[in-house]
């Protein structure tokens, strides 16, 4: 018995159409909400909104964290400079409980399998939401990870570190979201 098999080129070629046709797998877990006409971040306007799941399921956005200033990460499992600022990010989740203001982390392209084993090994001490398709980092305008919005309790863009953040950015960024730091 002959076996029939399609060729790569024509099997991408194929998916590539399917894709088009079907259209990305958006959904009620992965929504943004422009605010701006172009839908771009701009320091002193509105956060892009969301609708993101958690981790463990839960749904996340903006309005989860409205009335406390929002540090919003994104970052990948498999990005090495992501990884070398989680301690800090850790630490300001901590600090945030005390000072009155809030982490989200975003996951970007990753696999939800991989995030989890990260953020077990990494003892990750606040929310990580899933960007499965890369919806809200593509309307946070980030080319890659890490990437760190801080977000005044009204939802008010107040700062932006794309690429790693330091103690000292961190904390000048906190100013100006309104948070009192006690470092």
């Amino acid at each position: 018995m002959k076996s029939t098999t399609i060729p790569l080129g024509i099997f991408v070629a194929l998916l590539c159409v399917l894709t088009v046709i079907i259209g990305p797998s958006a959904s009620l877990a992965q929504h943004v909400h422009p605010s701006t006409p172009n839908g771009a971040p701009t320091v002193g306007a509105p956060a892009v909104a969301f609708d993101l799941k958690s981790l463990d399921g839960k749904l996340l956005n903006l309005e989860t964290f409205h009335g406390k200033p929002l540090v919003l990460n994104f970052f990948a499992s498999w990005c090495d400079p992501c990884r070398d600022e989680m301690p800090l990010i850790n630490e300001l989740a901590s600090q945030g409980k005390k000072d009155g203001y809030s982490v989200l982390g975003v996951a970007v392209e990753d696999s939800r399998a991989a995030v989890s084993e990260f953020a077990k090994e990494s003892q990750l001490a606040f929310p990580i939401a899933l960007d499965l398709n890369n919806t809200v980092k593509r309307a946070y305008r980030i080319f890659g990870p890490p990437a760190t919005f801080f977000i005044d309790g009204q939802g008010v863009l107040r700062d932006v570190v794309l690429g790693p953040v330091t103690r000292e950015r961190a904390l000048e960024a906190l100013k100006k979201s309104g948070v009192i730091s006690r470092n």
